[in-house]
Formats: structure tokens, sequence, C-alpha cells
């Protein structure tokens, strides 16, 4: 699925400009054409989570949809009375437009499929492989599974870095105090020509702190802003993709977060009769690495040309063994599905205690190095007055 800027024109001459997913330009036409626009500049753009459904409101829209239609609720009843729940105007903006689209004859996929990105393509293709076997609802219940285990496993990631997060800005903002107001106070009644070299080079960077910040704090926001920028063009981001995969302890946490993800992906989407190609496809597109979902064009054209799925994956190095291994064992036994799901939930155990124990080598690291610079600002304080009352003795 790609994403394209797509400027149109109605009859009166008004012009309207949007984001579209597409497969290709044709499909632009053919949905333009539907909602009698036409065509008059379209440009490729990169993905954009502006638009996506966040996690939370797909588990509510999963599970709620897959109950009503499992009762006998219709598919346009199911999705008004979501939308008449939902408190987020922006959800409820995109419940009404999936309501329009299914009045007008269009199916559940293809109006998801109409919304610009909104919704991921996992859950698009689950919505197809339930109708078109009629088990809809029992699609939907997977993918609620699936983005439920998607969410607990990111509230353990950022459960695990805030406490890490929290004690580097304590220690930043400790040390700046120390540098910019007490230090200053202290050494004042000193004499600048008799310091000592390590009292000289800590007030160096006191005076700097104080004397220059008018450099260093815009030149700082320009480094935050300036990086986000970086890591948004395709080139830097697939670069940074493949570095944090290589990293010591991030890389192989990462590792092991990409397989159980790619676990669950193929997981659902084979239960569900997504046919292998597609499957593979989709999972590219969720696992959150630009640099594995370009991997994952050549599993695809060797999986296209006979080659099994787990030879494939081991070849890309960069998911865990056991991964390949279940994969390669579902395949001879025909039981790809249910083995998956077991290799997921192993895991996100494993992924749970590679975050407890990242967290529990950091935090001893973190104030050690607090320590120390606490340390040298100290010693910078007390020599001076060493030799002031050697003077004096």
């Amino acid at each position: 699925m790609k994403f394209y800027k797509v400027t149109a024109i109605n009859s009166s001459g008004a012009k309207k400009t949007e984001i579209i997913a597409s497969d290709n330009v044709e499909e632009i036409y053919e949905t333009l054409k539907e909602r009698s626009l036409f065509l008059v500049e379209y440009k490729q753009v990169a993905k954009s989570g502006r638009n996506k459904i966040k996690t939370k409101e797909l588990i509510i829209f999963t599970r709620q949809l897959s109950a009503m239609i499992d009762a006998g609720v219709s598919i346009l009843k199911s999705i008004t009375i979501i939308q008449n729940s939902t408190k987020d105007l922006k959800v409820k903006k995109l419940y009404s437009n999936l309501t329009q689209e299914i009045q007008k004859g269009n199916s559940l996929s293809v109006a998801m499929r109409k919304q610009g990105g909104s919704f991921p393509d996992i859950l698009i293709n689950m919505v197809v492989a339930g109708e078109i076997g009629g088990t809809l609802e029992r699609s939907l219940l997977l993918m609620s599974t699936h983005f439920e285990k998607e969410q607990k496993l990111k509230n353990k990631i950022k459960g695990a870095s805030t406490y890490p997060i929290i004690l580097a800005v304590i220690a930043t903002a400790v040390v700046i105090l120390l540098m910019t107001f007490v230090l200053p106070t202290l050494t004042q009644m000193f004499d600048p020509g008799k310091l000592p070299p390590l009292t000289s080079f800590v007030m160096g960077i006191s005076h700097f702190l104080t004397g220059y910040w008018f450099i260093y704090i815009p030149a700082l926001i320009i480094m935050v802003f300036g990086s986000a920028a970086l890591l948004r063009l395709p080139p830097v981001r697939l670069k940074y993709d493949q570095f944090i995969l290589r990293m010591p302890v991030i890389g192989p946490l990462n590792q092991t977060i990409y397989s159980a993800r790619c676990a669950r992906s193929f997981a659902s989407l084979y239960l569900s009769g997504i046919q292998t190609i597609p499957m593979i496809q989709s999972t590219a597109q969720i696992l959150g690495n630009s640099y594995i979902e370009g991997l994952f064009d050549e599993v695809v054209l060797r999986v296209s040309h006979g080659e099994v799925i787990s030879q494939a994956l081991e070849d890309m190095g960069v998911f865990d063994p056991m991964l390949c291994s279940m994969v390669n064992v579902g395949e001879e036994t025909g039981a790809l599905g249910d083995i998956l799901i077991r290799t997921a939930d192993y895991f996100d155990e494993e992924a749970d205690t590679a975050l407890t124990k990242m967290v529990a080598l950091v935090e001893p690291i973190m104030l050690v190095v607090m320590g120390v610079v606490i340390g040298v600002i100290v010693v910078s304080v007390i020599q001076p007055m060493f030799g002031i009352y050697d003077q004096i003795g």
C-alpha cells in the first residue's frame, strides 16, 4: 500500500487536497471518480502516522464489531453504534465515512481501504479474508487479540523506559543547577589565577553554560527537531533502523520484539485463510522497521518461486532463530497458525524479561555516571579550599 498526496476538483471547480492510500494510480482515478472528483495532480509521499487510528481504538472497534456481527447486527448498524459511543471527534468522523461508503454498496474492506491509510493493511486483509470465507466476526476477533497483545508490548516498553528517562532528566537538572548557580557562587571567593587544573576546567564549563546559553540552547533545539526531520527521510530512516538492530543490548531486544510481532501477525493472517504472499507483505508493514520491511521483498520473491518461508526468514538474519525453527515445524506439520501463536506468546515473555534486565543494567550505570559527575564538581570546589587552609596553616 502506497500513500499519495492528491489534488482534485469537483464539478464546480473547487479544489480539494488529501492523502489517499492506494496500490496504484489507477485505483486513485477510480476512487475519485466514485466521488465525482477529477484528478489534477498527485505525488507519492512517505507513510504518516497522523491519520492512523490508535491501537487502543482499534481494539475497541474490532472487538465490538465482532461481537455485534456475531449477534446478528448488520455491519452498518454496528459501526453506527460504535461511532455514537466514541468521544474522539476525529475517530467519529472516520466511522461516519465508513458508514457512508457502506451505504453506497461498498464492502467493509473497500470502505476501510478508502480512508487514507487510517486502518492498517493487516486489518484490511483480515477483513477481506473474513468477507470471502463468511467468518468476518472471527477475523475481527483475531485482530482484536492481535492488537491487545501489541498494546501490552508497547506498554511494557514505555513502562521499562520511564524510570531511566526520569532519572536522566533529574540528573541533568541537578548538574545544570550545580554548574550554573552553586559553583559560580562558591568560586567567587577564590583567586582565578591560583585555581587547580580540575577547578579551572569545571569553571570553564560553568562559564560556557552561563555565558553562552543563547548559542547552545537554540543549537540543541535545532539538533532535536533536525534529527526528527532527518528520520522522516526514507534513506536516513533505513540506516537508523538497521543500526538499532546491531546495537549491543538494544539490538537483541529489538530482535525479540520483531520476532514476536512477526509470529503473531503470521498466526493471525494464516488462521484467517490469507494466502502466503499477502500474509508476508502485510506482516512486513506492521513490524515498524523499514530495514526489515525492505528485506521482506526478497522473502516474497523467494517464496513466490516455491521456497519455504522458514528458510527465507532465516536468511534475512534479523529474527530469532527459534522463530525460523517454529515456522519450519509449522510448515512440516500443517499447524503453522497454532504453533506461531504459542511462539508469539513465548517471545512476548522473552521481551518482557529482556526489558527488565535492560532496566536493571541501565539504572546502576546511570547512578554511577551521575555520582562521578557530581563528585568531580564537588572535588573541584573542595580543592581550592584545601589550598586556602594550607596557606593559613
